[in-house]
């Protein structure tokens, strides 16, 4: 049993945090069963991710230290921080308790990782998934508008914002110019397409939301990522392994929440827009549900089939 959970791969947390994402948006369409079941799997996963910490503590280190392995770990602190929300509307200070936990752990983990990345740092080694790690602390923006801390929530935003603008051209350069992604980090470039989403969101859901030359760059971004993330789908979705599954999924859920809160935008601005991009945001959640509901299954269909092979060997002793 103990070796069992040595293989819990970190994929699920990333799951985790795309199936979260889908449960806040079609709460903000007034469906709360989705996010009912999205906290239950959550949980359970980062439950099991634990306790491959606490019973291979080594195997957990060695694994962050790798450049895109590592590089996920931190959605695991994601996903703790849209569950926070979840928790808020039971308890506010358990719900802000936890939100701040997680944004205080994300940027240990953070400092850990690229601390060992710039050991021997080379550009070959950059991937799109280091967003996670530097922009994806960005979710604690997005989720920020029940926790009352405005000025935690624009501290978290700007540090977003500006590893989004920094990174970017880098990993572009990276992507055109040196070695194309391979096994395991090819699947890394829909990350790619999650950061703008991610401070749109966070933008429009802390004060930020009033500056308007910021907004429609970021919306500019985010429709553009969006695009690109529906060219790389078709390929990407014939995968088979469930790390290389693992990246479609937040991508996808951000991308909705960030156009749910741009299409509120705009009709409170009146903008002749909003039609168009509601049209878009009802598409993007038929995508987003038919893509995350197939990597879900795969996911319980992974875990079910680990523990019932232990249970077989146990029951035949």
């Amino acid at each position: 049993m103990k070796d069992n959970f040595k293989n819990i791969p970190i994929a699920l947390s990333a799951i985790s945090l795309g199936f979260m994402g889908l449960g806040t948006a079609f709460a903000g369409f007034n469906i709360l069963w989705v996010r009912h079941i999205a906290v239950l799997f959550s949980v359970i996963c980062l439950g099991l991710i634990f306790l491959k910490y606490v019973m291979h503590p080594k195997v957990v280190l060695e694994e962050i230290k790798h450049p895109v392995l590592g590089s996920v770990y931190p959605t695991v602190c994601m996903t703790i921080m849209v569950i926070a929300v979840y928790f808020n509307d039971f308890n506010h200070m358990i719900g802000k308790g936890t939100w701040i936990f997680a944004i205080a752990l994300h940027f240990i983990i953070s400092i850990f990782f690229f601390k060992e990345m710039f050991k021997e740092f080379k550009l070959d080694k950059m991937i799109p998934g280091w967003f996670i790690p530097s922009v994806g602390i960005g979710v604690g923006a997005v989720t920020s508008g029940p926790m009352n801390m405005p000025l935690l929530s624009d501290i978290v935003f700007y540090y977003a914002l500006a590893m989004f603008a920094i990174i970017t051209p880098i990993m572009i350069y990276r992507l055109k110019k040196h070695s194309k992604l391979q096994g395991p980090a090819k699947s890394t470039i829909m990350i790619f397409t999650a950061p703008a989403s991610v401070c749109l969101a966070g933008c429009l859901a802390t004060s930020n939301m009033e500056n308007q030359i910021l907004v429609s760059i970021l919306a500019i971004l985010t429709y553009i990522s969006i695009i690109y993330s529906y060219v790389l789908l078709p390929q990407l979705i014939r995968e088979k392994s469930l790390p290389h599954l693992a990246p479609l999924t937040f991508p996808l859920s951000i991308g909705v929440i960030a156009s749910q809160r741009y299409v509120k935008y705009l009709g409170n601005k009146n903008s002749n827009l909003q039609g168009i991009c509601e049209i878009l945001l009802y598409f993007q959640c038929v995508v987003a549900t038919l893509v995350i509901a197939y990597v879900v299954i795969k996911a319980v269909c992974l875990l079910f089939s680990k523990f019932k092979t232990v249970d077989d060997k146990g029951l035949s002793v």
